[in-house]
């Protein structure tokens, strides 16, 4: 029962933690970001997306 009891727990404050960090965080602008499948690959570009105004 224990164990039980500790992996309701578990699920519950990790399902919170989950949905206040989605409702705090800004929305990802994917325009900005960099493909994963292009990262490294061709031509080497001027600065990397941190660069980018925002």
């Amino acid at each position: 029962m224990k164990a039980y009891t500790l992996r309701l727990v578990f699920w519950a404050v990790f399902t919170a933690f989950l949905a206040w960090d989605y409702g705090v965080s800004p929305p990802v602008d994917l325009r900005w970001e960099l493909a994963p499948v292009a990262a490294g690959s061709g031509q080497a570009t001027q600065g990397g997306h941190c660069s980018m105004p925002e």
